[in-house]
């Protein structure tokens, strides 16, 4: 089956019993886990690592 153009790594759909909310599902499921998959960028990392480090402010919360 030949994907239209523009279609990246879009799965089409295959099954004749699937529907089409199990495909979109399908597809939400593939790009969750290549996102989680990703890399956290330095520079969020770095942030973090500082927000880590400061000392809690209890007068902050309040």
């Amino acid at each position: 089956m030949s994907r239209p153009a523009g279609a990246g790594s879009l799965e089409l759909p295959r099954a004749v019993g699937s529907t089409k909310e199990d495909w979109i599902g399908n597809q939400l499921k593939r790009i969750y886990n290549e996102a989680l998959e990703e890399d956290i960028p330095d520079d969020m990392m770095a942030l973090l690592n500082q927000l880590d480090a400061e000392p809690a402010d209890e007068e902050r919360v309040q």
